[in-house]
């Protein structure tokens, strides 16, 4: 018989065209779920919805995609109630949708506009996103936020994303107790490096060389290892489903 712990279910991803956002998608498909998709390249979601299609056929139908730049409230408010109009409540989401600085300076050379872009999408982005999703999520619901190891450390270089990954964590706590009235759950994932491509761009530093990391150093984990999308995604599935009922405002490393 087939493993389908998300029969039926209607989860809202944000990320959904590439990286773990797309591997969260494909995991709750795959298991029987109905899953709303949202991100900002119309070609990387149409190329996501192609190999789901030819992979996961029988989900066709269980499908919605849209793009949506999560910064703009209007555009979050527009894809959660494309999704309840479709499949009704939503029983969880999984707000993955990030940035990440292309350059390690310090913040004395460090451009304000950086610090906005990156505050606009991984700040401003979940913050929109928890506003109409739990307007929407039905009692008993599960919502996971996508923080970083940054969430907790912090890196010279990198003030831009260590701030945003930080508050990350303070909007999931108060979000969680915002939530426990109505038994909705709030998490964050806070994992290491993730092998997409957003994670091994090289970035620019002051004296003008680029640095991405390697396989064999620097690798920001506990591990010392990437982590694959499908690992994320696992873990995050986990956050969403039932035998996670009693794990509740958790930075989860």
């Amino acid at each position: 018989m087939a493993n389908l712990p998300f029969q039926d279910k209607v989860f809202a991803v944000t990320g959904a065209s590439r990286g773990a956002g797309l591997a969260t998608a494909r995991h709750l498909l795959a298991r029987g779920a109905k899953v709303s998709m949202a991100a900002t390249s119309e070609e990387n979601l149409a190329k996501a919805l192609a190999g789901i299609h030819e992979d996961i056929p029988e989900a066709k139908d269980r499908m919605l995609t849209m793009i949506c730049d999560v910064s703009k409230q209007e555009q979050v408010e527009a894809w959660i109630n494309a999704t309840v109009a479709k499949f009704g409540p939503l029983h969880g989401a999984a707000n993955v949708a990030a940035k990440m600085n292309d350059r390690i300076f310090p913040i004395t050379d460090m451009p304000l506009e950086d610090l906005n872009l990156l505050h606009d999408t991984n700040v401003v982005g979940t913050f929109n996103c928890l506003k109409y999703e739990m307007k929407n999520i039905k009692n008993g619901g599960s919502i996971v936020n996508c923080g970083s190891i940054m969430s907790k450390y912090a890196s010279p270089g990198m003030s831009c994303y260590c701030a945003s990954k930080h508050a990350i964590i303070g909007l999931t706590k108060c979000a969680s107790f915002e939530g426990a009235p109505r038994g909705i759950r709030v998490n964050a994932l806070c994992p290491g490096a993730i092998d997409t491509d957003m994670v091994r761009q090289p970035v620019l530093m002051t004296n003008g060389e680029f640095w991405n990391v390697k396989e064999d150093h620097n690798i920001p984990s506990l591990t010392k290892r990437w982590a694959k999308p499908e690992e994320i995604a696992a873990s995050i599935a986990f956050l969403l489903g039932d035998d996670s009922k009693m794990v509740n405002r958790q930075e989860c490393f």
